[in-house]
């Protein structure tokens, strides 16, 4: 049975965040929908890492974009797993679940970074496969105007309807929102414009029960398994 919800950087809970033996683990598990982070190397290789420095999941130190990705490959993640490319993502990935990709771009931080990951996804055939998420509009906004075909959404806190305008304006069909801002009325307006819903990150059991009954809402969890239990056990009660 697919499960169908969106596993945060893998199954962090049980392997390392963003590493393939997370993505893997996602699989098996069936889930629909899997989120990853996409930052820059040096030598302009998208690499497959949540923070914009090494320093937190690796034994190295040091920003993502000050080393090249043959370089940042030496670092080891839990000893023994290494940061993949987004190659070596979608390789594993594509044609098991639908991939949200998350652009961690800065102002201009990334020069090119939106460029190097949709020439990635089309070398790959992989556009099908991939939704494109940011918190920064300009990166949206750019990768639009590179593609009118990849679907886009915005990474967001608030429900206000001026995201909405924005998002009909650069036709965004997706939508990434902190759950405690999500309101009923939003659901409905994100219904009526066709924009899937995605919230983020539900990892409260009690959480996971106001959400589970609505299938028109995708639940971005670390909780795999969690989310397994809670929705099996609404569909047997």
């Amino acid at each position: 049975m697919t499960i169908q919800a969106v596993a945060h950087r893998g199954y962090p809970r049980k392997y390392p965040e963003n590493t393939l033996s997370s993505f893997q683990a996602a699989i098996e598990l069936n889930f629909s929908h899997l989120e990853l982070d996409v930052h820059l190397s040096k030598d302009g290789i998208p690499m497959v890492i949540h923070d914009h420095t090494i320093d937190r999941m690796t034994n190295g130190t040091g920003r993502v974009v000050d080393y090249t990705a043959a370089e940042l490959q030496q670092f080891t993640i839990a000893g023994t797993e290494r940061i993949p490319t987004l190659v070596e993502a979608l390789a594993l990935l594509k044609g098991k679940l639908r991939i949200n990709i998350e652009l961690k771009q800065m102002g201009n931080m990334y020069p090119g970074l939106e460029e190097k990951v949709l020439q990635v996804i089309e070398e790959m055939d992989a556009i099908q496969d991939v939704v494109m998420t940011s918190f920064d509009f300009d990166a949206l906004e750019h990768m639009r105007t590179l593609s009118h075909d990849i679907p886009i959404g915005l990474i967001t806190f608030s429900c206000s309807t001026a995201i909405l305008d924005w998002s009909k304006s650069v036709n965004a069909t997706f939508l990434s929102m902190h759950y405690g801002f999500v309101t009923e009325r939003y659901v409905q307006l994100c219904q009526q414009q066709q924009i899937q819903l995605m919230v983020w990150t539900v990892n409260d059991k009690k959480v996971m029960e106001k959400f589970k009954h609505d299938p028109s809402i995708l639940v971005c969890t670390d909780e795999l398994e969690q989310w397994i239990e809670t929705v099996h056990a609404a569909t047997t009660a």
